[in-house]
C-alpha cells in the first residue's frame, strides 16, 4: 500500500488549521502546505498564527509554485468559495491523488466529483470540536474528530477503489495522530451532521447567541433549532435516510459537550460580518424540500433573517 506522503490544503480556516496541525506536529518536512491565490499569501506570510495560544507557522504556497500533485488534499473552505477552490486546486490533483473535504454540508463531495472524478472523492464529516478562528488566532477546548468512508451509493467497482484509497488515508492519520473514525455508514452520519448544523449554526447566527443559550429549552431560540432540524429529517427520510427523532436527541446530547459559549462558524461569520454558509444550510434543505414536496417554514424564516443580517453589513442600512 503506497503510503501518504505529500498533503496540501486548501483553506486556512478553523477546520484547514485544526486538521493541519497533527500533520504538521507529526509529518514535518514542510508538510501539510496550504493551497492560496498570490494575493493571500502575500498577506497571510505576515500574520503570526496560534493555536490555544502555541504560535504554528503553516507553510503556503501558491498553485504556480505546486511541482508535483499532492498524495491527499484536504479541502477546508467555506461554502460559497468552492468554485474557487477547485480551481486553486488544479495543480495539485493528479491520477492518484485523493480528495477529502472538511465541509459541512451534504454536497461537497458530489461538487468535488462532478469537477475532479467520483474515483478520487472519499466522504467525510467533521463533528465534536467547538474550534473557533478569529483573525489569525484558533482556539478550541474539544479538537473533535473526522468521520470518513465510501459511500454505500457507490457501485461495486466504484467501492473496491474508494476502499483502497480509505485504507492508505486511515493508516496516514493513524501515523499522523489525526482523531478520525472508520464510518461504514458516512451518509447517514453526513446527514445527521447536517441536521444538527442547520440547527445550531444557524440560530446561533439568528440570535447573535454561543451554543449555551440556544440550548435553553422552552426557548424561542430552542424552538427554532429543533424545528429545523426537523425539516432536515422530513427530508432524509424522504431520500431514504434513517435520521429522526433519535438523532434529534443524540445530536443535541452532542451540543451540550461544547462551550456553551463558543460560537459556530455561522455565529462567527455575524460578529466578523462575513458572507455565511446559509445557502449550504437552509438553502439545500428549501431545495429539497421543494423538489419533494416538503414544507420548510423554519428554514424558509432563517434564510430570509440571515439575508437581513448579511445586508446589514452594508453601510447605512441595519439589521
Amino acid at each position: 500500500m503506497k503510503p501518504i506522503e505529500h498533503v496540501n490544503i486548501v483553506g486556512m480556516g478553523a477546520l484547514g488549521l485544526l486538521f493541519g496541525e497533527p500533520i504538521r506536529r507529526n509529518l514535518g518536512g514542510g508538510e501539510p502546505r496550504y493551497v492560496m491565490d498570490p494575493a493571500r499569501k502575500a498577506r497571510h506570510a505576515r500574520d503570526v498564527y496560534t493555536i490555544n495560544g502555541r504560535t504554528v507557522q503553516p507553510a503556503m504556497i501558491t498553485p504556480a509554485e505546486v511541482t508535483k500533485p499532492a498524495d491527499l488534499v484536504l479541502v477546508g473552505v467555506k461554502y460559497p468559495a468552492l468554485d474557487e477552490a477547485m480551481e486553486l486546486m488544479v495543480s495539485s490533483v493528479g491520477p492518484d491523488t485523493i480528495l477529502v473535504s472538511l465541509m459541512n454540508g451534504v454536497d461537497s463531495e458530489d461538487r468535488l466529483a462532478e469537477r475532479f472524478g467520483k474515483e478520487k472523492v472519499l466522504y467525510s464529516v467533521s463533528q465534536e470540536m467547538d474550534a473557533q478562528r478569529y483573525g489569525s488566532e484558533l482556539v478550541y477546548t474539544k479538537a473533535g474528530q473526522l468521520y470518513i468512508g465510501v459511500p454505500d451509493t457507490a457501485d461495486e467497482e466504484l467501492k473496491a477503489v474508494l476502499t483502497e484509497k480509505l485504507d492508505r488515508v486511515c493508516a496516514f492519520f493513524d501515523a499522523v495522530e489525526l482523531p478520525h473514525t472508520r464510518e461504514e455508514r458516512i451518509i447517514y452520519r453526513q446527514w445527521s451532521k447536517f441536521m444538527l448544523n442547520v440547527g445550531c449554526n444557524q440560530v446561533c447566527m439568528v440570535y447573535d447567541a454561543g451554543y449555551g443559550p440556544c440550548m435553553e429549552r422552552g426557548s424561542e431560540a430552542f424552538a427554532m433549532m429543533t424545528g429545523a432540524m426537523r425539516e432536515v429529517c422530513a427530508v432524509a427520510q424522504a431520500l431514504g435516510i434513517p435520521v429522526g427523532e433519535k438523532e434529534v436527541a443524540q445530536y443535541l446530547g452532542i451540543l451540550r459537550t461544547l462551550d456553551p459559549a463558543a460560537l459556530p462558524s455561522m455565529g462567527q461569520d455575524r460578529r466578523q460580518k462575513n458572507p455565511s454558509e446559509v445557502d449550504m444550510f437552509a438553502g439545500v434543505v428549501i431545495r429539497y424540500g421543494e423538489r419533494l414536496g416538503i414544507p420548510t417554514p423554519v428554514n424558509d424564516f432563517i434564510l430570509r433573517r440571515v439575508r437581513e443580517i448579511e445586508a446589514a453589513y452594508r453601510p447605512g442600512v441595519t439589521a
